[in-house]
């Protein structure tokens, strides 16, 4: 309920911006032309007196002839103010109402409906007040170090890979998977073991896609599933899932850490699927392989997963070449 007071305060703000906006305008071109404020006063008058015309209800033609005049009085000082403002190099619309949305203008209803951007400041809200929650700190990719990866990282006996190189081409897809973030949009799913720069990359992801505008929310796939299971029991209120379903941008982090239930497993499904949907991305690291999601999720689930771009991860754990100084 706090985020609809807080869109339709944020929409009442928005106006109150537009007009003040509006008055400044108002009073510079008044000051630049003295002629404006007298242009004014006849629009105003010749408005209230249609109104009071309009009031008396008489269907004479000399009662249709006078509001003739006066509605021609009124369009010729509208004209005059728009060659005024186009000659000193103004559009002609610089002192028309200043709306935000066009289609309410800026009073949150459109077709005795709230109005979608309404909607879109509950939705932003509701995610800001979600990660201001989150343990997570956004990350960046400057700080995204390819250098501490292995030139060459061992799997097996006999078998090995350019570690650096595949991190390398990692880093670069989800940089610009951020940078050209659009709607509908495919998902990423980041596997590898711990400590190999998912989280970092998936948090980079984020950050990036909230700076163009977009609404993001980030958290640990445990904290999520056990907020959207207190509320679905009623030991919490809220409405999580509507809220991680809508996000246009939803990171998904460590997947697989939380308790096996059937409950997390048809949360963790629904929410992709109804994403999935939507067209909404979703960014998913986790240190289960393939074999072991299926395992603890079900082959349903890890179907969905077809369509997203799949990033594996190699290498020794960062964390612990930065704090102990080992080298690769």
């Amino acid at each position: 309920m706090k985020y609809y007071v807080q869109a339709e305060d944020e929409i009442k703000q928005r106006r109150q911006a537009n007009a003040k906006q509006l008055e400044l305008r108002r009073l510079e071109i008044s000051q630049r032309f003295a002629e404006y404020k007298q242009l004014r006063e006849i629009m105003a008058s010749t408005g209230a007196k249609l109104a009071q015309l309009i009031l008396e209800r008489k269907n004479s033609d000399v009662q249709k002839e006078r509001i003739d005049m006066i509605q021609a009085e009124n369009v010729a000082a509208s004209a005059r103010i728009k060659e005024l403002l186009m000659s000193a190099g103004y559009p002609p619309n610089y002192l028309e109402s200043i709306y935000t949305c066009e289609i309410c203008r800026d009073t949150g209803i459109a077709d005795s409906s709230r109005c979608e951007c309404y909607r879109n400041a509950v939705r932003r809200l509701a995610a800001k007040g979600i990660n201001s929650t989150s343990p997570l700190v956004l990350t960046g990719f400057e700080t995204f170090e390819v250098e501490l990866y292995p030139e060459i990282y061992k799997l097996n006996e006999g078998e090995s890979l350019p570690a650096r190189e595949v991190m390398r081409h990692n880093f670069d897809y989800c940089k610009n998977y951020a940078e050209n973030f659009h709607l509908p949009g495919f998902g990423l799913l980041l596997t590898g073991r711990t400590g190999l720069g998912k989280t970092h990359l998936s948090l980079a992801i984020a950050g990036k896609v909230l700076e163009q505008g977009y609404n993001a929310i980030y958290g640990s796939a445990l904290d999520f599933f056990r907020k959207v299971e207190d509320e679905h029991f009623g030991r919490e209120k809220g409405n999580t899932m509507d809220s991680l379903q809508s996000a246009e941008l939803l990171v998904l982090d460590d997947i697989g850490t939380e308790f096996t239930s059937s409950f997390y497993a048809s949360v963790f499904y629904n929410l992709i699927n109804s994403r999935m949907n939507y067209g909404n991305p979703t960014v998913i690291s986790t240190n289960l392989s393939m074999e072991e999601l299926k395992e603890r999720y079900g082959e349903r689930l890890v179907s969905r997963f077809v369509s997203m771009k799949i990033l594996k991860f190699y290498g020794n754990d960062i964390r612990q070449i930065k704090r102990f100084g080992s080298s690769p």
